[in-house]
């Protein structure tokens, strides 16, 4: 209902498709690929087809080939799946020379310009050129990816970096970002093509009260609603506090097995209490703040907080997204400094194979082979100085900006770039592919230590 009038999705007597591919045990695979469906084909005029991917695609890297089997309407990507799409694209645009690169980088300047000027509170603006350039060069690479059909595409059950949602603005798909847990039922805010912003996770679906508390670190009755923020560049710590869901969604509480003992009982009651408060709000424990005009932003994650040595709460996710950003070779970027005196990182570098899945193979991919043709695999780059610098130099950038490091404690001291990359499969990572980081920290303490009892900056990788 939200998104149909503003997409033109599931509104007419036609069909709309949709592609199966995460586990249908997780709350976004059961909600996007089998609720909807039914839902929309009992109550709206259109007739929904769901298609299943085979169960290896997303590990042998075949999702591309299901999009174009089936041509979907409407896509949920989480954040990896995006991200492999636009390595892909993007090295196949370094291939190109001359004429041909040249032309593919004036359509998507213009496509740049049509989704800027499309976001909530830009002018609507189309630039001159841009049907063309849609016309002869944007929607053909839609057509090749599978997603000329698409009315709606979405990313959720992770963080997703702005500059991937800018990449796919540049060739005319506009990706809005959703939120919510299992416990809420799936959804809980979604942004649409009418009313979206590059970095917010859009406003609250229909019969859902979403507010920002500051709550209590005893008891959760005790919280007080947080003021909004003017804009979702100002995050100032007084506007930023718990995300907390409360309506008719929200589950009645997490189920205890009585077979199994009072003991259990009362733990999952415990668990419980502690989740949702007597007024009925449902406790995220992820943080955020809300816009004056009700849109929601997620900064980070309670449980993710790195405290720093003088008292600090340090969000690791913005720190790591902008060092992601600044080298086209890094895969993925785990911040380590709870209760330390300054922080360092863990660094993986883009791999074949490398998946989210499986770990990969030592040949560098996408990116990463272009920081140094010279450097093929990922234990070369190790002990490469191109590489070095290149990576020395994104932990530097994101040091120096203010925004996301406005001291000292925030700032990454150290790095050290694994010889491997984080996987389901070795247990590091979620099956929607969220970084497991007790988990990560503990297989790597070893290393970690190394960095702080070390001099340098860049500490080389040692089993």
């Amino acid at each position: 209902a939200s998104v149909g009038p503003t997409h033109n999705f599931a509104v007419l007597p036609e069909q709309e498709r949709f592609l199966s591919y995460l586990p249908l045990s997780h709350v976004a695979g059961l909600m996007v690929d089998m609720c909807c469906p039914m839902a929309l084909t009992a109550k709206l005029p259109c007739w929904c087809t769901a298609y299943f991917a085979r169960p290896y695609d997303l590990k042998m890297g075949a999702i591309k080939d299901r999009l174009c089997a089936a041509r979907p309407t409407a896509f949920l990507g989480v954040p990896l799946v995006w991200e492999k799409i636009a390595d892909k694209l993007r090295a196949i645009g370094a291939a190109n020379s001359g004429l041909k690169q040249s032309i593919a980088s004036w359509a998507k300047d213009l496509g740049l310009t049509q989704a800027k000027s499309s976001l909530l509170g830009g002018d609507g603006y189309t630039p001159v050129g841009f049907t063309l350039a849609e016309t002869l060069i944007l929607s053909k690479v839609k057509g090749a990816l599978g997603m000329d059909q698409l009315k709606y595409a979405a990313t959720g059950a992770a963080p997703i970096r702005v500059d991937t949602l800018e990449y796919f603005g540049s060739l005319g798909l506009s990706i809005n970002e959703v939120y919510g847990m299992s416990e809420s039922c799936g959804g809980a805010t979604l942004s649409t093509q009418s009313a979206h912003l590059w970095g917010s996770c859009g406003f609250p679906v229909d019969g859902v009260e979403v507010k920002v508390f500051k709550v209590d670190a005893t008891d959760i009755n005790k919280k007080t609603e947080c003021p909004r923020t003017p804009s979702l560049d100002d995050n100032h710590e007084d506007y930023q506090g718990e995300i907390c869901f409360r309506g008719r969604q929200i589950m009645m509480g997490y189920l205890a097995q009585p077979d199994f003992g009072p003991e259990h009982v009362k733990s999952i009651e415990k668990k419980t209490a502690e989740a949702i408060d007597a007024e009925g709000w449902m406790h995220s424990g992820d943080k955020g703040m809300m816009t004056a005009s009700g849109m929601l932003k997620i900064t980070g994650r309670f449980k993710e907080l790195i405290i720093g040595d003088g008292g600090e709460n340090i969000a690791p996710v913005p720190i790591e997204d902008h060092i992601k950003a600044s080298c086209d070779g890094i895969n993925e970027v785990m911040m380590v400094g709870d209760k330390r005196k300054y922080n360092v990182a863990l660094i993986t570098l883009k791999a074949v194979g490398a998946n989210g899945e499986v770990p990969g193979t030592d040949d560098l991919d996408a990116g990463a082979k272009r920081v140094n043709p010279d450097v093929t695999t990922i234990s070369a780059a190790l002990d490469d100085k191109v590489w070095i610098e290149a990576v020395t130099k994104a932990v530097t950038s994101a040091n120096n900006n203010g925004k996301i490091c406005p001291n000292n404690a925030f700032k990454v001291q150290k790095f050290m770039i694994l010889p491997t990359n984080f996987s389901e499969e070795q247990g590091s990572l979620t099956p929607t592919k969220k970084l497991k980081r007790p988990i990560v920290e503990k297989a790597f303490i070893k290393q970690v230590e190394q960095m702080y009892a070390s001099k340098e900056t860049y500490v080389r990788y040692q089993a």
